[in-house]
C-alpha cells in the first residue's frame, strides 16, 4: 500500500494538548468526543505521541470519546523515571488520567509498544477496562524491529547518559533508528534516545505471556503483515494466545496501521466499544 495515496483524502485532528498537573508528573493529552459516548485511551509507541492517531481520532468522534496521552517523557509531557522505565507507571499514568476526567469506565488502545501498557492495563483493571485494542503490537516474545534485549536497551540508556560514551552511542543509535524508518534520526539528542531506550527497557515478554493467560475484555487485534517492525509470526502467535478476540489482518498497510487504515479501524473500534459498553452514540 502507497501510504501517502492511503492517507489521502482523509480528515486529521492534531489539536493542542491539554495538561494535566498530577503528583507524578503533568501529563499532555487531547480529549474528543462526546462524554457520554463509550471512552477510549490510546496510548502511543516508542518513540511516538498523542499525534500518531490524528487520522484515527475524526475515524472515532462523534460514535466514541477519544482519549490520546503522551506518555511520560513523550511528546508533550516530561520525563518521570518510574513511568519511563516501568509498565507499572505507565499504567498508572492512565489511570490516573481517567481518574481525572471523570471516566470511570474505559477501553484501552496500544500501538506498537504501547501494547503491552494497554495490555497490562487492561488486566490490572478489569473492573474498569471494557475492551482492549491491539495496533501492530508488541506479541509474547522479540520482534524483528528490537534488534536486541530489553536489558540491553536498558543499558544502553544508561550509557548515554555517561559523557564519555555520549557521542559514540548517539551515533549508532541514529542509525539504528534510521534502519527502522523513524522519521528525524538526525535531530534526536542523547538524553533523548536516552529516555526511548529506557522505555523499551521496560518490555517484559515472560510478564505479556503471564497477563493473556488470564482474564481479559474484550479484545480487537489488528495488524498488517508487510509490518517492518513486527513481524507476522509475532502477531499470529499473539492472536493464537488471545481469548475473546477479534482479528484483523491486513495484506499490506505497514507498522502505522493507524494511519494506513485509519477509517477500517474506526469502524471496528466503535463497533467493539459500542457492543462491549451498551452504548451506542449517533
Amino acid at each position: 500500500m502507497n501510504e501517502g495515496a492511503a492517507f489521502e483524502g482523509l480528515p486529521t485532528s492534531d489539536p493542542e494538548p491539554s495538561r494535566f498537573e498530577r503528583a507524578a508528573g503533568m501529563l499532555a493529552y487531547v480529549d474528543e468526543g462526546p462524554h457520554h459516548a463509550p471512552a477510549l485511551l490510546a496510548v502511543h509507541g516508542i518513540p511516538g505521541s498523542v499525534r500518531d492517531f490524528r487520522y484515527l481520532a475524526p475515524q472515532l468522534v462523534p460514535r466514541v470519546r477519544a482519549v490520546r496521552v503522551d506518555l511520560p517523557g513523550f511528546g508533550g509531557s516530561p520525563e518521570h523515571a518510574p513511568a519511563v522505565g516501568s509498565l507499572e507507571g505507565r499504567v498508572s499514568a492512565l489511570v490516573d488520567l481517567a481518574d481525572h476526567l471523570g471516566i470511570g469506565r474505559f477501553a484501552v488502545l496500544g500501538h506498537s509498544m504501547g501494547g503491552a501498557t494497554a495490555l497490562m492495563t487492561a488486566s490490572r483493571h478489569r473492573d474498569r477496562v471494557t475492551a482492549l485494542v491491539l495496533l501492530a503490537s508488541v506479541g509474547l516474545r522479540p520482534h524483528r524491529g528490537l534488534g536486541m534485549s530489553p536489558r540491553r536497551f536498558r543499558l544502553l540508556g544508561r550509557g548515554l547518559k555517561v559523557p564519555l560514551l555520549r557521542h559514540l552511542l548517539v551515533q549508532a543509535a541514529r542509525d539504528r533508528y534510521r534502519r527502522r524508518r523513524f522519521p528525524g534520526a538526525d535531530e534526536i539528542d542523547a538524553r533523548t534516545f536516552a529516555i526511548h531506550f529506557e522505555a523499551i527497557g521496560a518490555a517484559d515478554f515472560a510478564l505479556l505471556r503471564r497477563l493473556v493467560e488470564g482474564p481479559l475484555p474484550p479484545v480487537l487485534m489488528a495488524f498488517a503483515r508487510d509490518d517492518h517492525m513486527v513481524d507476522a509470526a509475532i502477531q499470529d502467535e499473539l492472536a493464537a494466545a488471545l481469548r475473546n478476540r477479534r482479528v484483523l489482518a491486513f495484506e499490506t498497510g505497514g507498522h502505522n496501521i493507524q494511519k494506513t487504515h485509519a477509517a477500517e479501524l474506526g469502524q471496528a473500534i466503535a463497533e467493539l466499544l459500542e457492543s462491549a459498553t451498551g452504548i451506542v452514540h449517533p
